[in-house]
């Protein structure tokens, strides 16, 4: 059986909004995520500039396994690429499809002449951090990511 990478068309959203919240729903994240805010997520991303939607098909029933969308952004003098949410079904983890996303994405953004993609995720040593590591991803020392709340 050969899966399928490939763009993610308006349609797959649906379907990607099933796993977004299955996925942070549980283990290690326990988010409290519903398909409602789940889809707005994505669909969001999907309405913003620059925006690559990339999906992992299972060739024998279409089924989407996994998926990773984010957006080009465009700095002082070079793009770069920021990916908003990379995901796999749980019980599929650790199978390569994460990585597969990955290397598709590098296609795209060697093709846009993109040298950079960033993200942000959990830090220690956790699987999300360990996967990204392990697929070239390194500690961006001179940034920091920083939060402020807002009291309603």
């Amino acid at each position: 059986m050969v899966d399928e990478v490939r763009l993610l068309s308006e349609k797959d959203l649906e379907e990607a909004a099933n796993i977004f919240t299955s996925v942070f729903s549980g283990v290690p994240w326990n988010e409290p995520w519903s398909y409602k805010t789940s889809y707005k997520r994505l669909l969001d991303i999907s309405l913003t500039p620059g925006y690559i939607g990339i999906g992992y098909f299972n060739s024998s029933n279409s089924r989407l396994l996994g998926f990773l969308v984010g957006n080009e952004e465009q700095w002082a003098d070079t793009k770069s690429f920021y990916i908003n949410e990379i995901c796999v079904l749980n019980n599929i983890q650790h199978s390569g499809i994460g990585t597969s996303l990955l290397d598709y994405l590098k296609h795209i953004l060697e093709s846009r002449s993109i040298h950079e993609a960033y993200l942000s995720t959990e830090r220690g040593n956790s699987k999300p951090e360990l996967f990204f590591k392990r697929n070239g991803f390194s500690t961006n020392e001179s940034r920091i990511l920083m939060s402020v709340g807002i009291e309603n």
